[in-house]
């Protein structure tokens, strides 16, 4: 067996040796051509001259890069290092030849609407699979997708996963309490990390129930379950993948993927990663034979979650499904991660601003607490839209902490592209890191502080100032392109943080010395703050902390 296991590592080292050749000799050829290629002469790049291209710069590519690699827990590296290039050299900056970085509002809608001249540039390639889901594709052929999807998510469709949504809530607030250990009212529950593990149970568990029909139960106190690590495990694949798309050598490994990479890495896969596959297959086909056998009244009255809406969709030309059943697969555990990360990275960072500013807290439970009669008034309707301030402290959370801190970058189209009043050619790379416009000084003013009432007209903020900031603030991205989920997800943020403050107090453990989750002097320029919320900038946002302690609410 050890002999068998010996020759095995002797055939990956020579397989690697040779993919490592290869793609060195690939490299050198794409790079030198790219560099010939963005010369002005034949590229129509003197459009670029004028921008700066700055040994600070190309120190931030380098620096986020390397740093993006060694992903040690301290701060998103690539986010931080655009933010800091371009508070020092303005809205746009080159940070390579042909890739400019454009931090303004107005850049951001101009490069990310549905009509702009732009396509995903390669990075995106670096994990796509041979057959495009419906939202990761490089061209613009899933738009018609797009708006089935954002007609799942209407009001009709909220409502009728809303008791889903509840159902989890409810059982993940108690299990925050202990249970039956915190009956006595002053009795605070043990502290929990929300960003570690308990955020991404309840979001795991909401969206595998409402996208597969079964819980995945990760949130559940089970000693052994096999879904628990995976929320973990897609963090360790970003933060391998994220540094390839980040590096000179995303050409070799896009140009590599078919001709072997795709095999090694499906070799590779974690266990947890097999069983998450396995249980979606499993959980697509039950579902499939549950749709196929109800009659028409069952299909009308019986369980309307995003599959069964998945599954009924059809082409209105040709009266066929819109999805067979790979896609159903593809595009359900797709909303799955993509959905699972953004709620999750906003709750945590929404819960570090509350536990750390008390006046905002004690504003926010009182509108609570004073809004509704009971908890089971605690749902979409009037009442809730009319929260003003928990409205306010669920956008100024997702403005504090963005879930995909970086740029996603686009390819200019031949015909080129207006930005912001500047023109690009095609071929150039651009994008607006989403951290930087969170924090753009001349929208917000004071980007650096958690203060929910710049949303709300008041005294000091107008009503064209709040319309000014919503124009600006895209978080679910723009027009054509917009987050198909982003309504479900401000409903399940909305209950989970109304429903938690309505029977329970939360605090920040007086255990909590090393400030989980928070800014810390050996961080780094703008991460030295303890009063920010930290995290590791990975496609996805990987987070640890904050550590928070729930304990019962008096009637009193």
């Amino acid at each position: 067996m050890l002999g068998l296991l010996t020759v095995s590592d002797s055939i990956v080292e020579h397989w690697l040796l040779c993919t490592l050749s290869v793609a060195v000799i690939y490299q050198s050829i794409t790079s030198t051509y790219t560099l010939f290629r963005m010369c002005p002469a034949h590229s129509g790049a003197e459009s670029l001259a004028g921008l700066p291209f700055t040994l600070l710069s190309v120190a931030t590519a380098i620096y986020g890069s390397g740093e993006t690699i060694k992903s040690t827990q301290k701060i998103p590296f690539m986010a931080q290092g655009s933010l800091m290039t371009l508070l020092l050299l303005g809205d746009r900056f080159r940070h390579r030849p042909d890739g400019v970085m454009i931090a303004s509002p107005r850049g951001y809608y101009d490069i990310y609407n549905s009509k702009a001249n732009v396509k995903r540039s390669k990075w995106y390639a670096v994990t796509r699979d041979e057959e495009d889901a419906t939202l990761n594709a490089t061209d613009k052929t899933p738009l018609s997708r797009k708006k089935l999807l954002k007609a799942i998510f209407s009001e009709k469709g909220l409502r009728s996963m809303e008791p889903f949504l509840i159902k989890h809530i409810d059982r993940w607030i108690e299990l925050l309490l202990d249970g039956d250990e915190t009956k006595n009212m002053s009795t605070w529950a043990s502290p929990k990390n929300l960003g570690s593990e308990w955020i991404d149970y309840l979001v795991f568990d909401i969206l595998g129930d409402l996208c597969f029909g079964k819980s995945f139960d990760t949130k559940e106190p089970e000693v052994k379950n096999p879904f628990r690590p995976i929320p973990y495990t897609i963090g360790k694949y970003t933060q391998f993948m994220y540094p390839i798309a980040n590096s000179p050598f995303l050409n070799t490994w896009v140009w590599l993927k078919p001709r072997g990479i795709n095999k090694m890495l499906k070799m590779i896969t974690p266990e947890p990663m097999k069983n998450y596959f396995r249980f979606l297959e499993e959980a697509i086909k039950g579902r499939i034979e549950q749709e196929e056998s109800l009659g028409e009244y069952d299909r009308q009255e019986g369980r309307k979650d995003i599959f069964h809406y998945l599954f009924a969709a059809q082409d209105p030309d040709s009266n066929k499904p819109v999805f067979d059943r790979s896609e159903l697969l593809s595009t359900a555990n797709l909303l799955v991660i993509a959905g699972s990360n953004t709620t999750s990275t906003s709750l945590c960072s929404i819960f570090f601003y509350l536990s750390r500013n008390q006046r905002v807290y004690d504003k926010l439970a009182r509108e609570i607490r004073n809004g509704f009669d009971s908890i089971d008034d605690i749902r979409a309707g009037v009442a809730l839209h009319n929260c003003q301030y928990l409205h306010a402290c669920v956008i100024e959370g997702l403005r504090m902490t963005a879930s995909v801190a970086s740029e996603l970058p686009r390819e200019v189209l031949p015909g080129g592209h207006e930005i912001d009043g500047y023109w690009y050619p095609a071929g150039t790379v651009v994008g607006t890191p989403n951290l930087a416009v969170r924090y753009h000084q001349e929208t917000f003013k004071d980007p650096f502080v958690f203060r929910p009432e710049r949303w709300i007209p008041n005294e000091e903020v107008t009503s064209d100032d709040v319309a000014a900031l919503k124009q600006a603030f895209t978080p679910f991205s723009v027009e054509g392109n917009a987050c198909p989920g982003k309504k479900l997800a401000l409903l399940e943020m909305s209950i989970t943080i109304a429903r938690l403050l309505y029977n329970c107090d939360f605090r920040r453990p007086p255990s909590d010395i090393s400030n989980c989750g928070g800014g810390r002097p050996e961080y780094g320029w703008l991460r030295r703050s303890k009063e920010h919320y930290q995290t590791i900038d990975a496609w996805i946002a990987i987070r640890n902390g904050p550590m928070i302690q729930l304990r019962r609410r008096s009637s009193d």
